[in-house]
């Protein structure tokens, strides 16, 4: 992160690109393990019932529950904890990394006719 923020003050620097991308690593590995950790642990928790967790919407879950406030709920219904905020979040990545591949493709097509020694030794002879 510290790079990263290097980068913004230097955007020519040679490492900016690779602050990019290992930011935005982070950023994937982050929302991954979150989403591991999250549906584990729910799936541990209503697999004792019986159940698993929707990804999205809800589903039944076909038990009498004793609550924290020590009243029984009958068939509660178990609503999936990830909202559309969060699925936006990966299609967001999405299109940042596709957006940085893209430039890099681009950038590779424009300098490809510089490569090689006869590029550095050209001149216009009229």
């Amino acid at each position: 992160m510290i790079a990263l923020g290097a980068s913004s003050f230097h955007p020519g620097a040679w490492w900016s690109k690779l602050a990019v991308y290992f930011s935005l690593c982070s950023m994937t590995e982050l929302y991954l393990s979150f989403l591991l950790m999250y549906h584990g642990a729910l799936t541990m928790l209503l697999g004792a019932y019986g159940i698993l967790p929707p990804y999205f919407g809800t589903s039944p879950l076909l038990a009498n529950i004793v609550g924290l406030d020590l009243n029984s709920y009958p068939n509660p219904l178990v609503i999936a904890g990830f909202r559309l905020t969060f699925y936006l979040g990966f299609v967001s990545i999405g299109l940042i990394t596709t957006s940085l591949i893209v430039n890099n493709i681009v950038g590779n097509r424009e300098k490809r006719h510089q490569r090689g020694v006869a590029a550095v030794f050209t001149a216009d002879s009229e």
